[in-house]
């Protein structure tokens, strides 16, 4: 679904993007993310100010943002938190434990290195993926129904699967989408991060610049990483047809949709 596409003075902010600053931004109120070292070195000069010292004052390129708590090879292993062991994908796939891949048999790589891949199309990443699992404890990992370890939204693999519009509804046009009446099942429904739908109180969808999540990120209107399907806003699928809806914005909203009110899910309180 394709609302406005303005891109609302956010490319000069995309344009000194990278990794490091972006889990800081969606990290910084939950306290779930522990510092580590050398996440992405553009320079490649040994990381100069990038750098950050471990406990013991030492610093290490090759270490990665991590969930508090979880170590480097339960990161790229797992096991992942029991929420996600046997959870269901984005595109409705059921995570198995036993059947998963290493990252490393997938061209497992952050959004900014997947050019390096000629599968890789702009915009695409985990958070738009089939595959993916979201966030559920707010540390601002997921996982994957196919890969093991923890997953970022702004990561990327070979075998990313594409989410597929869903279906019109019967008796609507898909020009109605946008501003229609959601089912009961939505109405006054409560998001992923605990808020409840008022029906009276909702944003237009071409107010919010709502468009495919892929679209967005390709166009560098938002960053790598986001999506509906990992909005707090969002409300998942309640009936069996694909679609889901909004917090915030009015008519049907698909998981690989993405507006400029995107919320990271964050821990209570």
């Amino acid at each position: 679904m394709v609302g406005d596409n303005t891109h609302d003075g956010r490319s000069d902010d995309i344009d000194a993007w990278h990794r490091r600053a972006y889990l800081a931004a969606t990290a910084g109120s939950t306290g779930g993310v522990v510092w580590l070292s050398g996440c992405i070195d553009d320079t490649g000069d040994g990381g100069g100010d990038e750098e950050a010292s471990d406990e013991n004052g030492d610093a290490d390129d090759d270490d990665e943002e991590l969930p508090e708590g979880v170590s480097e090879e339960e990161f790229e292993r797992g096991p992942v938190p029991e929420e996600y062991r046997t959870a269901l994908s984005l595109g409705d796939e059921e995570r198995d434990p036993d059947d998963l891949t290493a990252k490393a048999d997938v061209g497992f790589s952050e959004y900014d290195e997947a050019d390096e891949y000629s599968a890789h199309e702009p915009g695409m990443c985990c958070a738009n993926c089939a595959d993916y699992i979201p966030d559920k404890n707010g540390d601002t990992f997921g996982a994957c129904a196919e890969v093991e370890g923890y997953i970022d939204g702004a990561d990327w693999c070979t075998i990313y699967e594409e989410l597929p519009e869903p279906s019109v509804p019967d008796g609507l046009s898909e020009d109605e989408l946008a501003t229609a009446a959601v089912p009961d099942e939505y109405r006054t429904a409560t998001s992923q991060a605990g808020e409840e739908r008022n029906p009276d109180d909702l944003q237009s969808q071409a107010d919010v610049n709502l468009m495919e999540s892929v679209e967005a990120i390709a166009e560098e209107v938002t960053l790598p990483g986001q999506s509906c399907g990992n909005c707090a806003e969002f409300i998942p699928d309640q009936n069996g047809d694909t679609w889901g809806a909004c917090a915030k914005v009015e008519g049907y909203i698909a998981v690989e949709d993405w507006c400029n009110l995107w919320e990271h899910i964050r821990e209570e309180g």
